[in-house]
Formats: structure tokens, C-alpha cells, sequence
């Protein structure tokens, strides 16, 4: 059945497991929106996901990111439960107006993680084009 919370438990195998997130953030979710995200990880080349973070994860940001991100450099999987869990280079700040985030990019650099403490968001893109990379 789809429904967020389907997604968003399909969708966080990207992320590390130090990320914690609450669900995926979305503008609509009707049931076309839904499957359209489900897909993605599999079989879309290129797009994005939000997700919003939960109160435990932007709470270590806060306290102590840069501590807090050093492990957090492997997917909890492999996307479509297939093939190793992406591995991410280092996590480095960013300015986001005045406030800290923190990016960093897979190794293959097809995929990007950006966090966003203070509006309590990370943001996943990726890129499976032959050759594209994702840059920041």
C-alpha cells in the first residue's frame, strides 16, 4: 500500500543511520506524488527527496555537529535492498544565510546530503547519469 510512511521508510536507506528523520516531506501526496517517490531510488536517474529531521538528530547538530556526523558516512542500505549502502566523503559546513548546515556526497559522486538544522530538514539528490555528478 503507499502512504508516507512507506515512503519515507523506503526512501531513508540513504541516509546514515545517525540521521534520524521523522518522515519525507512532501507539497502534495496523492497517490500518483506517492508512487512517483517510491520509484526513484530504483528507477528514476535523477531527482530529489526531503525529509524532515527529527528533534533527537537536530538536537546532536546543535550540541555537536561536526562530532556527530563523523560516523555518519554510510547508508543504513543499499538502494532496492540490493548492492553495498553508499558511502559518503566527509561532512563540511556550509552557510545557509545565517545560519550552519553541513553537505557532504557520495564517494561516486552521483548522489548529495545536505542538512539543514535550523529549519529541521536534510535533502537528498541524486544524479545516476552516465558521467553526472552531482556538485556543491
Amino acid at each position: 500500500m503507499l502512504d508516507l510512511a512507506t515512503v519515507h521508510r523506503r526512501a531513508r536507506r540513504v541516509l546514515p543511520a545517525r540521521i534520524d528523520t521523522c518522515r519525507v516531506v512532501l507539497a502534495t501526496a496523492g497517490p500518483a506524488r506517492l508512487a512517483a517517490l517510491l520509484l526513484p531510488l530504483g528507477h528514476r536517474h535523477r531527482g530529489t527527496v526531503l525529509f524532515e529531521l527529527s528533534p533527537s538528530t537536530r538536537q546532536a547538530l546543535d550540541a555537536r555537529a561536526l562530532m556527530f556526523l563523523q560516523d555518519a558516512c554510510v547508508a543504513r542500505e543499499g538502494l532496492g535492498g540490493h548492492g553495498l549502502p553508499l558511502a559518503y566523503e566527509a561532512w563540511r559546513p556550509m552557510h545557509l544565510g545565517e545560519a550552519v548546515g553541513f553537505i557532504t556526497r557520495s564517494r561516486d559522486g552521483r548522489a548529495c546530503l545536505q542538512l539543514d538544522p535550523a529549519q529541521g530538514l536534510a535533502l537528498y539528490a541524486w544524479d545516476d547519469h552516465r558521467g553526472g555528478r552531482i556538485t556543491h
